[in-house]
């Protein structure tokens, strides 16, 4: 039996660079096949810390399309595109074929000069894009991949553009949860149920009072407060949440979720393994 494995590759949440902390991206690793769960700034790096080759990613998995959560994108594709690796599967949300036309867009460039130097794929064969919605994201020997849409977007009527998922992975050992960004919501608590590890992200009144006026409103209500964790990790009825997509947990929020929630709390940090 393949054993399952958790890697916090990056745990900042947001715009803009965090000492300490890479941008936002997970690693589910099943056997010799790796999840990628987001790719923020750095990934390529982080994933080189933990070990594991920009050509061993088997696919990646967008839970929505902010650039806090794509910026490592583009690093990674040209990378892998430039080794002459199969190309990278990217499943995403509506819009996910439009980010891949621009990925494509800033590969040509490179392409033009090292495929002159020696041969070298076109730009176009780097990156496939497979857009999806709720229900079932993706299966195979390994894993299967659920999706359920969160509110992210709550405050916003995008009139079908944009959506914004959490995920599931079921393995033959474990199960686990990605909560995306999201406030509260019914639809992530169902999809996460039972599951032994909840990857949650987190807005704490610190993060919230960094912002600008104007981005509050979207923090209160289309993020989780430690309070909203820990609700949502007890609905849920999960084994461990894991704090991510976050800058600083203080005593005082680890307390304000373990008020909500009985179960085993991780202050993420990246690179740490579960």
């Amino acid at each position: 039996m393949a054993r399952t494995e958790l890697t916090l590759l990056g745990t900042a949440g947001g715009p803009g660079g965090h000492a300490g902390r890479a941008g936002i991206a997970s690693l589910v690793t099943v056997g010799a096949r790796h999840y990628l769960v987001d790719a923020g700034d750095a990934v390529s790096h982080q994933l080189a810390r933990a070990g594991v080759g920009v050509g061993e990613v088997d696919r990646v998995v967008l839970t929505h399309l902010h650039d806090d959560h794509t910026a490592g994108l583009p690093g990674l594709t040209t990378f892998r595109h430039t080794m002459r690796r199969p190309p990278l599967t990217v499943h995403g949300p509506v819009g996910t074929a439009r980010l891949r036309a621009g990925i494509t867009a800033y590969l040509q460039t490179n392409t033009g000069i090292r495929g002159t130097e020696s041969s070298l794929p076109p730009a176009d064969a780097a990156l496939e894009a497979v857009e999806y919605g709720v229900g079932l994201v993706h299966a195979d020997d390994d894993v299967t991949i659920t999706a359920a849409e969160n509110t992210h977007y709550a405050l916003t009527a995008f009139e079908g553009a944009h959506r914004s998922y959490a995920l599931r992975f079921d393995t033959s050992d474990r199960s686990i949860a990605f909560t995306g960004d999201t406030g509260p919501c019914e639809a992530v608590a169902e999809l996460a149920r039972g599951c032994d590890i909840l990857v949650c992200e987190m807005v704490t009144e610190t993060d919230a009072a960094a912002v600008p006026p104007a981005v509050r409103a979207h923090m209160a209500a289309e993020h989780l407060s430690p309070e909203e964790v820990g609700r949502l990790a007890a609905r849920a009825d999960v084994g461990t949440v894991v704090l991510s997509h976050y800058t600083r947990a203080s005593a005082d929020d680890l307390a304000e979720i373990a008020r909500q929630f009985s179960g085993t709390i991780v202050a993420g940090e990246d690179l740490m393994v579960l």
